[in-house]
């Protein structure tokens, strides 16, 4: 049968790509929030700034529309800060600790994407125009750029430079708008031998000598004390080296600070890591650097909390919020550009099918996330196509065809959010709206284990006490909590019974991992 994408003569699937690193042209489609223009403007006026939000809120799509957007103002002519990504985390952590993690030590890592970056960019540049550049440097500037390259990028092993300098190269392939063959090409073997040699030439120059300084260097600067080392005298020595090749300064993009083996689903050793940057002020004052934060939103509440205080009334901040109009927007531009302004979201859909009461699906069940609303499009498109590939008929998405979608989004995307504990708890109680006397009954255990059970479930973001309920009997007594299903996918799933967990068998009592000290419980689940 004909796929969707064929019928509807689409460039590609819309909603193949949920990250957004994976998705080259995203600057042409994408959906610029409300404060977009104010971190663009920071960006170009090298302001700090920090950007919350929550995982799937549009933060990555941001930071990369940003880095585009100003590389391709430089490759027009203008001059513009060198703005850099910093993703990776991986030369300040060891396995799940932090070992030495320090002020120092993240700037330090600072040092070396932003070398990192400028050389790559050199090595995008025709011979003649790199040479400009290399040729005027008088001998304190190319006495600069050999401490930085000595110190903060050669001491590095060649193994783990070679690893980072390709995953730099393809983001700034997708951004530069002029480069030399090697560049349209893609040659990354050729390039980072390039690269190579454009170092040893610019470290060449210092010592007047044929002989190549990489072999040679040892990372004398990295066993120096901690307290020998500035990190401000070192972000204004990178700005010094960004103007010497005519960039305005330097702005540092930091994302995935949450997505580290360490870090990963712990808001309070998100915070850890990011600390030490954020704490100090002064690091966020140095003229002609900037810190652009993405963060996850769950963190801002440590930031604000006396164990990870940051001075946020001192750094411009926002939290992403969108309302309904963005995700109708962001469907539609998606669809006119992969329909080449042929179609808008509309045209996916049969004639009878309500759009209205699909937008308010879509953007519900997808817990208002860019993210998830594109995986949720590409689930109800694939099982669309599944279940008509026996016919040879055209057919649009259906209210039947997008019902099946979003069942299927929400089962599969549960179990790799939530614990199978967790789901097996939640729909055993089978309801949406309870109180802590429904959990007892439900489990038969005592006030203190429920309220431990509830807890657990709040923290993991599926309830949250929406109000309270007068106290039952004639005696009266303290209103009781009340606490609402919040997550869409958990209460479609419930409502629906798409998922069915069996109780124990009471004569098999549970080991009940919440349960009070001094209490004896059946069943647990």
């Amino acid at each position: 049968m004909p796929q969707l994408v064929e019928t509807l003569r689409l460039k590609g699937n819309p909603f193949e790509h949920y990250v957004a690193e994976t998705e080259p042209e995203i600057a042409e489609y994408a959906v610029k929030p409300p404060y977009f223009e104010a971190i663009d403007a920071r960006a170009i006026n090298t302001s700090s700034y920090v950007l919350f939000g929550d995982r799937g809120a549009g933060k990555s799509a941001t930071r990369l529309t940003i880095f585009k957007q100003l590389w391709a103002k430089k490759a027009t002519g203008n001059r513009v800060p060198l703005v850099v990504n910093l993703t990776d985390f991986s030369a300040v952590l060891h396995r799940k600790e932090f070992i030495n993690l320090s002020e120092a030590a993240l700037v330090k890592e600072v040092a070396f994407v932003v070398i990192e970056s400028l050389l790559a960019w050199l090595s995008s540049l025709e011979d003649d125009d790199r040479a400009v550049f290399l040729e005027a440097m008088n001998d304190d500037e190319s006495a600069l750029c050999y401490n930085m390259l000595k110190n903060y990028y050669l001491s590095r092993p060649a193994e783990r430079r070679e690893k980072s300098v390709r995953d730099a190269m393809v983001l700034l392939n997708q951004a530069f708008l002029s480069k030399s063959r090697l560049w349209i090409e893609r040659r990354w073997g050729p390039i980072a031998r390039l690269i190579g040699t454009i170092s040893d030439g610019l470290s060449r120059r210092f010592v007047d000598t044929k002989v190549s300084i990489a072999g040679d260097v040892t990372a004398a600067i990295f066993r120096k004390d901690e307290a020998e080392f500035d990190s401000i005298l070192l972000l204004r020595r990178l700005v010094d080296l960004a103007q010497i090749f005519d960039f305005s300064g330097v702005v540092i993009l930091i994302d995935k600070v949450d997505e580290t083996e360490t870090t990963s689903n712990s808001a309070d050793r998100t915070a850890a890591l990011i600390h030490p940057l954020l704490s100090r002020v002064q690091l966020m004052e140095v003229e002609g650097f900037a810190w652009i934060f993405f963060l996850w939103d769950r963190v801002k509440g440590f930031f604000e909390d006396t164990k990870y205080y940051v001075r946020l009334d001192k750094i411009g901040h926002a939290t992403v919020s969108w309302d309904d109009a963005f995700f109708e927007l962001m469907l539609n531009k998606r669809i006119l550009f992969y329909s080449e302004n042929r179609l808008e979201f509309a045209g996916l859909l049969e004639g009878n099918v309500e759009i209205r009461q699909v937008y308010r699906d879509l953007v519900g069940i997808s817990m208002r996330s860019p993210r998830e609303l594109i995986r949720l499009m590409d689930v109800i498109i694939r099982e669309h196509d599944i279940r008509h590939s026996a016919s040879r008929e055209q057919h649009l998405l259906s209210v039947t065809s997008i019902e099946a979608g979003l069942d299927k989004y929400v089962t599969d995307v549960i179990t790799t959010i939530y614990g199978e504990r967790l789901l097996a708890q939640i729909f055993r109680l089978n309801k949406t709206v309870f109180t802590n006397k429904d959990v007892q009954l439900t489990f038969r255990v005592g006030a203190q284990s429920a309220r431990t059970r509830i807890q657990s479930w709040e923290n993991a973001g599926i309830i949250k006490l929406t109000g309270t309920r007068a106290a039952e009997g004639a005696l009266g007594g303290k209103p009781a909590n009340e606490y609402t299903i919040v997550d869409t996918r958990i209460e479609r799933v419930m409502k629906r019974q798409l998922v069915t967990y069996d109780p124990l068998d009471d004569k098999q009592p549970e080991l009940d991992l919440f349960a009070d000290k001094n209490i004896s419980n059946g069943a647990g689940l």
